[in-house]
């Protein structure tokens, strides 16, 4: 064979091989791109489903296990993945083939792991087909560091969602801003806290005009003082409110390696109820502390915790003497193991024991403790505590037993008043040995003063008690000799002379006058003041204590009518002074009818401003022939008979129609007050006169006073309380005159539907010497002030007794001080002349 041609075949075939190579190798390389062009399809479709844990890897020959953190998932590991070529991730790894494995690590924790594992290539899929490990490795890796990026964010997510339930739950916010306080960030609690719209941003300024402009200024100096420290811990009110809303301020400085602050976190806290917890408690402390009230606390084995001033001013004893011992300590031993156990059975059943203690104070003084006990119990029901609050009864029991001695005693003279003597002369005949011995007689005398009006008319009723009070003083040491002595009103004394005869009664009062009638000194001059004497014999001048004193007061007027400084016998059939009555009734009777009554007013002024308050009416009778007499005559003539309801009834008439007059004239409407006899005061027809009287002369409520003593009280009988409370209705003022004369029991007073008090005059005039008289005046004040009263005193006569009054609290004086009694006419030319205004 030529070789040419040899040469040309071979060219030929190594082009052709050529061809085959190339052809071979661009099949390769296409092979190759394909391959690698599902690969990434592959990366690209792992990655774009990573979002969901879901891995599909579309027509491709391996199974991808991942093996979730425990963070992720449930209680055990979770499988993900999908069925690839009838293989379900998570069966077991094929026997053949490679695995791969990468670790998840988070700080240097294992989280996990991702396994990737190649199918056995028996299962009909080319091994050539499967993607190249160093990609799987790749994707392993990228899927690892994916999971450390979301488990991190989890764990963030999770420990801030932590973070704000725990600041819920401790009502926390945070807040953080940059080093300049330029931009404040606070937390969506925050902001609640702030009452700002959440997400708020604020500057220094903003942030310190949410605080009330008083802790404004604070909070600043607080802030500057931060600055240098690195802290802030502040307590601010909000500019809210009421009710106030307290925040609580606090804040680290961040400083870098240099020391300047790069930013501040803080923290906030509604501290509200805190504050009015603590105010609360101030104020429980300061109430504890100030109570007038004895108050002990102990715990539940009735060891003492706690005492108040009060305790300690009652008992003697300062905290540290009592603290940790028992309460009994006190017990002055009055009473008995029966009251204890009622007290602890009480408490345990009730939780609650009210009873009066006696207690034995630190200087030895027994004192009566009205005490209220209160057991404290948990939220278990067990008893924590007991608190007793006590008032000490010391002064309250002396100002009854003063009372309840008034009662029975006169307030001027100390002696034992009409109520007494007559008690007294009821026990006295009571005890009489035996009716059949008629020579052993009880004697009932009645002294009186002669000329004693003269004395007041004259000189005064200061100087006219000077004589009562130096009288009894000499009557008293009788008292010692077993005699009883008293004084029955007025100017009259009794004196009870029991087991004697006739004639030894005759020499005892003719010893007895002429003793009392040594000269006396008054006011600086000398008197000589006689005294007359009348005598009844039980049985034979009457049966019961009150006819025998009617009788000795009948024959002591016989004998002043006998010339005076005498005594006299009672003698049934020449009764002068009750004939002299009924002429004086039968009179008095004739001169209501012919008008000689007249109604005298007294001014009633506030014994601060002088202003006039009102004034009391009292009436005066001018007799045709015997010219002005005195009521201190017909009055009590007249309350023995129906006359005292028509002189009322005329009196009321009379004073309505001036009240009305005098409004008429312009000077406004001038309380008045009218005195009221026991039988007016219980007559039925009184309410409706009061009603009538103000519909006709167009009366307000309460211009018109009625003035009540207390024996009238007593002598009404029935209800005192509902006869006032109807009174009442009918739209006048209520006094209780002469206060402190009669019965003057709290209980009773208490209940009585009245507006006014009226000290009698016999305290008011000697309150300037007499200690006893000026405490009586002050307990007389206190009390009605305390029942919500006002308070007259009657009988003012000096300065310096308006002063004490004053100093006393005592509301409003009457007496020859500001003015006598006068007829209406005067009366409105003393309010011209001496310019005292209406207090309205």
């Amino acid at each position: 064979m030529p070789a040419g041609t040899f040469t040309r075949s071979t060219d030929a075939q190594d082009r052709a091989a050529d061809r085959d190579a190339l052809a071979a190798a661009l099949e390769e390389r296409s092979r190759q791109l394909d391959a690698r062009l599902r690969e990434t399809r592959c990366l690209f479709e792992v990655s774009a489903s990573l979002g969901d844990f879901s891995l599909s890897w579309a027509q491709a020959a391996q199974v991808v296990v991942v093996c979730l953190p425990m963070a992720y998932a449930h209680p055990d590991t979770v499988l993900v993945g999908v069925t690839l070529g009838g293989c379900r991730a998570g069966d077991e790894a094929p026997s053949t083939g490679w695995r791969l494995s990468q670790r998840i690590m988070l700080d240097g924790t294992d989280l996990g792991c991702i396994d990737l594992a190649c199918i056995d290539p028996g299962s009909g899929l080319a091994c050539d087909a499967l993607p190249d490990p160093g990609l799987l490795l790749a994707l392993a890796r990228e899927l690892a560091r994916w999971f450390e990026r979301r488990t991190a964010a989890e764990l963030l997510s999770r420990s801030e969602a932590r973070l704000r339930s725990a600041q819920r739950a401790a009502g926390l916010g945070s807040w953080w801003a940059d080093a300049a306080m330029d931009c404040m960030l606070p937390c969506e609690k925050a902001c609640e806290m702030f009452g700002i719209a959440p997400g708020s941003a604020l500057d220094f300024e903003s942030a310190v005009a949410l605080f009330a402009p008083r802790d404004q200024a604070r909070l600043r100096r607080h802030w500057r003082s931060a600055l240098a420290s690195g802290a802030l811990d502040i307590e601010v009110r909000l500019n809210v409110g009421p009710p106030e809303r307290w925040l609580q301020l606090n804040a680290e400085m961040v400083r870098n390696d240099h020391g300047r602050t790069v930013e501040i976190n803080g923290i906030v806290r509604d501290i509200s109820e805190r504050k009015r917890e603590e105010e609360h408690m101030r104020l429980s402390a300061r109430i504890f502390d100030s109570a007038s009230e004895s108050i002990v606390v102990t715990d539940a084995q009735n060891r003492i915790v706690a005492i108040n001033a009060a305790y300690t001013r009652t008992s003697g004893y300062e905290a540290h003497e009592v603290m940790g011992r028992n309460p009994g300590m006190l017990d002055a031993g009055r009473l008995t193991p029966a009251f204890y156990v009622r007290m602890w059975r009480a408490l345990r059943e009730e939780d609650s024991f009210q009873g009066e203690f006696w207690n034995r104070a630190k200087d030895g003084r027994v004192y009566p403790l009205l005490q209220t006990v209160t057991a404290l119990r948990d939220a278990d029901g067990d008893i924590t505590h007991y608190v007793g609050i006590g008032a000490d009864l010391s002064r309250l029991r002396q100002a009854e037993e003063r009372t309840d001695y008034l009662s029975s005693h006169d307030a001027l003279t100390d002696l034992p008043n009409r109520q007494a003597i007559g008690a007294r002369l009821q026990q006295a005949i009571s005890a009489r040995p035996s009716p059949l011995a008629p020579n052993i007689l009880v004697a009932v005398l009645v002294l009186g003063l002669d000329g004693f009006k003269s004395i007041n008319d004259s000189m005064g009723h200061a100087a006219g008690d000077a004589v009562l009070i130096e009288t009894a003083a000499r009557l008293r040491p009788l008292i010692h000799q077993g005699l009883f002595v008293g004084r029955l009103g007025g100017d009259e004394f009794v004196v009870l002379l029991e087991r004697t005869g006739r004639d030894h009664c005759v020499a005892w009062v003719r010893d007895l006058l002429a003793a009392l009638s040594a000269p006396l000194s008054i006011q600086g001059h000398e008197l000589t003041v006689t005294v007359s004497a009348g005598i009844s014999l039980f049985p034979g001048d009457g049966q019961a204590s009150d006819v025998l004193l009617r009788n000795a007061e009948s024959a002591l007027n016989g004998a002043k009518d006998d010339g005076r400084n005498t005594w006299r016998f009672y003698d049934p059939q020449m009764n002068q002074a009750s004939l002299e009555r009924l002429i004086l009734v039968s009179a008095l009777r004739r001169g209501v009818a012919a008008g000689e009554l007249r109604a005298w007013y007294q001014p009633k002024l506030d014994l601060q401003t002088r202003a006039l308050i009102g004034a009391e009416a009292l009436v005066r009778w001018k007799h045709p022939d015997q010219g002005w007499i005195q009521p201190v005559r017909f009055i009590p003539a007249a309350e023995q008979s129906d006359l005292i309801v028509v002189i009322g009834e005329w009196m009321l008439h009379a004073v309505a129609a001036q009240i009305a007059r005098w409004h008429a004239q312009g000077l406004g409407w001038l309380p008045v007050a009218v005195n009221l006899g026991a039988r007016h005061f219980s007559h039925p027809g009184l309410p409706p006169l009061l009603r009538r009287l103000r519909a006709e002369h167009d009366l307000p409520p309460n211009v018109l006073e009625l003035e009540i003593t207390e024996s009238t009280l007593m002598e009404a009988g029935g209800e005192p309380g509902a006869l006032l409370g109807e009174l009442r209705r009918a739209g006048v003022t209520l006094a209780i005159d002469d206060f402190g004369t009669g019965y003057s029991s709290l209980s009773y007073l208490r209940h009585l539907p009245v507006d006014v008090l009226k000290i009698d005059r016999s305290f008011v005039n000697s309150i300037e010497r007499d200690g006893r008289d000026l405490s009586i005046a002050g307990t007389i004040i206190a009390l009605a002030h305390g029942l919500g009263l006002k308070v007259v005193a009657e009988g003012v006569e000096t300065e310096d007794q308006r002063g004490l009054l004053e100093a006393l609290g005592c509301d409003q004086g009457q007496g020859f001080l500001f003015a006598r009694p006068m007829p209406a006419a005067e009366f409105e030319v003393w309010r011209q002349v001496w310019g005292v205004p209406l207090l309205t």
